[in-house]
């Protein structure tokens, strides 16, 4: 795993970071390294040459980033280095504490707020695409007089009522339309010629007004009557006689 970290073999890209440790925990991911088992030496080399890009790069370098170089050379050179004989004292009292101790635990505590940061950037990812209705105030006077009026039922039934006699009505009328349409497309003139013909030979006389009456015949279907007989009398099949105008029209059969 350690030549897998070599520096030599790692490729720097520079892009922003937020501090010394996201710079850090990224090494760490890019690597994929126990965060509890860091080889320091290694990351500290990355680390490093990072730093050294950025400064070719003259990109601007916070001092929170030297400061974080510092501490992974320190704790480097402690691994590293020799202990000498006036050190051993001192260090004899931290005996099998590991220098990198404090380094993880402030990467932990740095991960836990980087999970949480992300959570929230999704969940506002989400709910930016949910919209909200404004609240409306509610007049409470007058809400409360509506509930106090009670429907009246006769009302309500005479209304119902009215509605269907109107639906009736139209129904009706169409109904009328309807049978007027067929009536036209029924009454020709060919017809109302046998029609006029069947009852002079069955009753050799008929009155005109009494058959085709409006109280019980369309003014379409007299109409066409009326023209049918003209063409009867014409033909020379029937006489015709009125005695005085607008009194009944006598049709008789020609002998």
């Amino acid at each position: 795993m350690l030549s897998a970290l070599s520096s030599d073999a790692y490729k720097i890209k520079i892009k922003n970071f937020e501090g010394p440790l996201d710079l850090l925990f990224h090494l760490i991911e890019k690597n994929k390294i126990n965060i509890y088992d860091i080889p320091i030496s290694e990351i500290t080399d990355q680390y490093m040459d990072y730093i050294f890009a950025m400064q070719k790069m003259n990109l601007e370098l916070a001092s929170e980033f030297l400061v974080m170089a510092a501490t992974l050379l320190h704790i480097k050179s402690k691994i590293l280095l020799p202990v000498k004989k006036d050190e051993e004292k001192e260090d004899s009292a931290q005996e099998g504490l590991d220098p990198r101790e404090e380094l993880v635990e402030r990467l932990i505590e740095y991960k836990k707020y980087k999970d949480l940061a992300a959570k929230l950037e999704e969940r506002e990812r989400l709910w930016t695409k949910v919209f909200y209705k404004q609240p409306e105030r509610i007049d409470l006077e007058c809400q409360n007089k509506e509930l106090e009026l009670s429907p009246d039922i006769n009302k309500l039934k005479d209304t119902y009522i009215d509605i269907i006699k109107r639906n009736e009505l139209k129904e009706n009328k169409r109904s009328d339309e309807m049978q007027q349409i067929i009536q036209k497309e029924k009454v020709t003139i060919k017809s109302k010629i046998r029609h006029i013909m069947s009852l002079l030979f069955s009753k050799k006389f008929f009155i005109f007004d009494r058959v085709f009456s409006l109280k019980e015949k369309s003014i379409t279907e007299i109409v066409t009557a009326f023209m049918a007989l003209l063409i009867v009398v014409k033909s020379g099949k029937a006489n015709v006689e009125q005695k005085k105008q607008y009194s009944d029209i006598f049709v008789s059969l020609r002998d």
